[in-house]
């Protein structure tokens, strides 16, 4: 690693922070999903691969790693979901900072007093449920509010924690409205600026919202999302995404490198990276020059710079050579389409 002066600051921050993606299996299509899970994802994370990130998460970071377990839907497989949160307070690897659901499962209250309890006895801290109107197409607002009352009574108030409230207090199911009602309330909800404009988000939401040119999005850096922020999330394989930049990878945790190899790797070689050394500096549009000469021409308008991001992104994965950067492929296949028909939900 290339020795750094006393007064410069780190390039690239300790990982402190992450979420590991137990699967990208979801009963949804949400079109907010950055993430672009749906029901005929299959990539998931074994416990035994969950154990060995975790702990490789704290070994990597001076001052340990605070963890989140996420999906995709990590309770379409509750009974890894317990078994990994039982053996991570077993072996000492608590605490685990929260749990992550959109309540898909939670039609049954003794289950889903059940369920919570396990988790509250092996060391989950929060209890995090998603509610709006894109979960909202594809699971009852009353499982949300089940699991969200069930919740405080298990953990306490404060221990539980829905994105977002507001929707959850007065929202409803949006899955009977027609597909102009559903886009206007997106829309309206989109302009709230709570949703990641990657993968489906940039697809389906996005292009309501685009009023800006490319060059309104010039000299726009990512260095702060992509080697600051201090948070990565892990998928299935041993991925690694910083933040929320869906689609862009930093690093690939498996059995020939740990994380924090990862880490060393990225920090001493991140400007020197085709794709995180161009956002790094300056942003997506330091990409259209590579993207331009793989034939690619942008829209007249965009959402934000993450959409232009995606956009360039969409276009240059399948080019490659850089599935080293832009990945996993899964991530860039073709649209599913919103609202389509799913199968059974997985609850056991």
């Amino acid at each position: 690693m290339k020795p750094r002066r006393r007064w410069e600051p780190m390039p690239v921050k300790y990982w402190s922070s992450a979420g590991l993606m137990l699967t990208q299996w979801c009963n949804a299509s949400c079109a907010s999903c950055y993430l672009r899970c749906h029901p005929g994802r299959r990539e998931e994370m074994s416990a035994d691969e969950a154990i060995r990130l975790w702990r490789e998460l704290i070994d990597a970071c001076p001052h340990g790693c605070r963890i989140h377990l996420t999906g995709g839907e990590a309770f379409g497989r509750w009974d890894r979901l317990i078994e990994l949160c039982r053996r991570a307070s077993d072996e000492g690897l608590a605490p685990l900072a929260n749990v992550e659901t959109n309540a898909f499962w939670a039609s049954d209250e003794a289950v889903v007093r059940d369920r919570l309890t396990a988790l509250a006895a092996a060391g989950v801290k929060k209890f995090v449920i998603s509610a709006d109107p894109y979960h909202q197409q594809y699971v009852p607002i009353a499982r949300a509010r089940l699991a969200a009352r069930v919740g405080e009574e298990v953990f306490g108030a404060g221990r539980v924690q829905v994105r977002w409230r507001d929707w959850l207090d007065g929202g409803c199911d949006t899955d009977a409205m027609t597909d102009s009602e559903r886009a206007a309330l997106f829309a309206r909800y989109a302009a709230g600026g709570r949703d990641r404009m990657n993968g489906r988000a940039a697809e389906v939401l996005a292009p309501l919202l685009a009023d800006k040119t490319p060059e309104d999005l010039a000299d726009e850096p990512c260095r702060d999302a992509l080697l600051r922020s201090r948070h990565v999330h892990i998928g299935p394989g041993g991925w690694i995404m910083p933040g929320v930049c869906a689609g862009i990878l930093v690093g690939r945790a498996d059995e020939r490198q740990s994380v924090g190899e990862c880490w060393r790797r990225l920090a001493d070689d991140h400007a020197d990276r085709p794709v995180v050394g161009a956002l790094a500096a300056s942003g997506p549009t330091a990409l259209l020059p590579m993207a331009r000469q793989a034939g690619f021409t942008p829209a007249e308008k965009y959402a934000d710079k993450c959409h232009l991001c995606w956009d360039i992104r969409r276009h240059l994965q399948p080019c490659g050579p850089r599935g080293d950067e832009l990945g996993p492929g899964e991530l860039y296949e073709p649209a599913s389409v919103p609202g389509a028909a799913a199968p059974a939900p997985r609850s056991s």
